[in-house]
């Protein structure tokens, strides 16, 4: 399975492409929403992580655009804040309560199931 991750915190991009590639994932990593919609148009994935608060576009924005580009991507939201979208917006993006990565991250093995979970259907 191929994951992009969208975050600009470096230490938590790092460790999670590491932790997702060894366990069989194929993983690139963008530091902010331009970056990885740029990635998106060239690359095809199966599910992005998308940190909501990126340092040139709100995740929310960021999500919207990749489902666009992508309409089989299942996305991730992974924040350390609570004030998501209104809820019939992330419905409508393919967003539920499994699709939520909180920080900080307290099992890895969770995403891994996640992602399998969602991207397999």
């Amino acid at each position: 399975m191929r994951v992009i991750i969208i975050d600009d915190e470096k230490m938590i991009t790092k460790m999670l492409k590491g932790y997702l590639e060894d366990h069989g994932f194929a993983v690139m990593t963008a530091s902010s929403g331009e970056e990885g919609l740029a990635l998106l148009y060239r690359e095809t994935f199966d599910a992005a992580i998308v940190d909501l608060r990126l340092p040139d576009m709100d995740g929310n924005e960021v999500i919207t655009k990749a489902v666009a580009i992508q309409p089989r991507l299942q996305c991730f939201i992974h924040t350390g804040s609570v004030d998501y979208m209104p809820a019939d917006d992330l419905t409508s993006l393919g967003i539920d309560a499994d699709s939520i990565i909180h920080k900080p991250i307290r099992d890895m093995s969770e995403i891994c199931r996640k992602i399998e979970k969602k991207v397999k259907g």
